[in-house]
């Protein structure tokens, strides 16, 4: 993945954004939107499969891909000793393989196989195969995760390491549908969008947010869930929960609150965005931007298709035509969410 050692053992960088977004504007949202907006194409790097028709191995490693947790060091060194104090505190399987990727992600390789070598769970074996990957001979590593891969085809972990171990091999098409494999079975867990992204190594991480035009109320997932069961009849209260579903990484549950809210109210402009961006699809952007600028003509006055549309441009990198969107948006209404947003975006950019 990424060369960093947060990255590294993290959520890909890009998917911060569709966390963050959700129902709230902050100066660092923008920020972040902003910086996404500047950001060049993925180039290729000697650790990252960026160039999907190359068909030799690549140098280095496949790296340990672990969900991240709030609150984590990000120095190398002080990720090592909090990772194996948790493990110390609460062992198992997930410990371990934190534990080891943060050793990788130190240098420490002996270190993380000596951590993997103690444990004979699939996972934990994925994990030792994938620190004995050698780039220059890379079938024994391979077929130790194909063997672990057929003890334990529904594990995601396995069936992601193996998928991005062969894509590090140089065998693209079998690399890619193993992938995908995770992606389809689990399409909004970790390993599901993690997937996505290895897949689509040019786009950002993770997938456009959504922005409401209005403050959203202040409330949990699962009041909002309570409050939309509550009102079946309230478009507005199963769009603040679609919204939140999206801003929590649940996309496919967003898409039936947006159908919620348009069976109540079928011409609700807000929850026709919300189901195209929570239905967006990195291996078919085009179906998206079908939908939405359709939208963004038969609503000219209202700011929120087309502010989507610019974020939705962002992931394809078209930034200028991203700017022009949101100037259209800053000026429709100045006083509102979303020409706010608009504008801080702009300012930032």
């Amino acid at each position: 993945m990424a060369s960093s050692s947060e990255s590294r053992i993290g959520v890909p960088r890009g998917r911060l954004l569709a966390l963050l977004i959700g129902g709230v504007i902050a100066a660092a949202i923008v920020v972040g939107l902003a910086a996404l907006a500047t950001q060049e194409p993925a180039q290729p790097q000697a650790s990252k499969p960026v160039n999907r028709a190359v068909s030799t191995p690549l140098p280095g490693q496949p790296t340990i891909v672990v969900p991240p947790i709030a609150g984590a060091p990000t120095t190398p060194a002080k990720l090592v000793a909090w990772a194996g104090a948790r493990r110390e505190a609460t062992p198992g399987i997930e410990a371990d393989l934190r534990l080891a990727a943060a050793q990788v992600a130190a240098g420490d390789i002996a270190g993380a196989q000596a951590t993997l070598r103690g444990s004979g769970e699939p996972a934990a074996k994925t994990a030792l195969a994938l620190t004995q990957y050698d780039a220059a001979e890379p079938a024994k590593a391979i077929s130790a995760l194909a063997a672990v891969v057929a003890a334990a085809p529904n594990d995601p972990f396995v069936q992601f390491s193996y998928g991005e171990a062969l894509l590090w091999s140089g065998q693209r098409a079998a690399g890619e549908k193993a992938l995908r494999s995770v992606r389809d079975a689990a399409p909004d867990s970790f390993y599901g969008v993690a997937s996505d992204d290895l897949l689509h190594p040019a786009m950002p991480a993770g997938y456009p947010p959504f922005v409401l035009a209005e403050n959203a109320p202040s409330s949990s997932l699962a009041v909002l869930k309570q409050k939309a069961a509550a009102a079946p009849n309230d478009a507005q209260a199963q769009v603040n929960y679609g919204a939140a579903l999206i801003a929590a990484g649940q996309r496919s549950t967003a898409v039936d609150a947006f159908d919620a809210a348009l069976a109540v109210d079928p011409g609700l402009v807000e929850a026709k965005v919300g189901k195209i961006i929570s239905s967006y699809a990195k291996d078919n952007p085009a179906g998206s931007f079908g939908q939405m600028g359709p939208l963004v003509r038969d609503n000219p006055s209202d700011p929120s298709p087309r502010l989507h549309l610019a974020l939705m441009l962002l992931w394809l990198h078209d930034t200028d035509t991203a700017r022009a969107e949101l100037r259209q948006v800053a000026a429709v209404d100045p006083s509102s969410r979303l020409s706010q947003v608009a504008k801080q975006l702009l300012a930032t950019m």
